[in-house]
């Protein structure tokens, strides 16, 4: 029969190592929640800034503000670059910060999962070392 005082050290390694599982499992529990959150809020915006393309573009130019050649000019940067630079932002800047979010939020979830399983297992271990203590014990 193993002995005691080794039995007694696995028990105490393996709940050191459940213990620091389950800190990671609350610090990717956070990590996903924040995650959510980020990417909501991002999505929202993302909808937002496309209904709200034509204000990029405001405020029109009249000959009792601009007029001339400084304001042909400004209309056409205003409608080229501006305009282009805006739809940009919201068809593939943030576009792409979603998936990338997506991404990370799939990377976390199956972090959560590893780790409740390496939890799942080291139940099961402590679980056989009480069994090999209380046998121990008895003899």
């Amino acid at each position: 029969m193993e002995s005691l005082n080794w039995i007694n050290g696995q028990i105490s390694r393996t709940q050191n190592s459940l213990y620091m599982l389950n800190a990671q499992l609350d610090e990717k529990r956070r990590e996903l929640e924040r995650l959510a959150l980020v990417h909501s809020n991002l999505y929202d915006y993302h909808k937002e800034l496309k209904q709200h393309r034509d204000l990029c573009v405001n405020p029109e130019l009249s000959e009792t503000t601009w007029y001339g050649q400084l304001a042909n000019q400004f209309k056409q940067y205003r409608d080229q670059e501006i305009l282009s630079n805006y739809q940009s932002l919201y068809d593939y800047q943030l576009v792409q910060t979603l998936d990338q979010l997506n991404d990370k939020i799939r990377e976390t979830k199956q972090a959560i999962i590893d780790i409740r399983m390496d939890v799942s297992t080291h139940n099961t271990e402590l679980d056989h070392l009480y069994d090999k203590q209380r046998r121990e014990l008895m003899s």
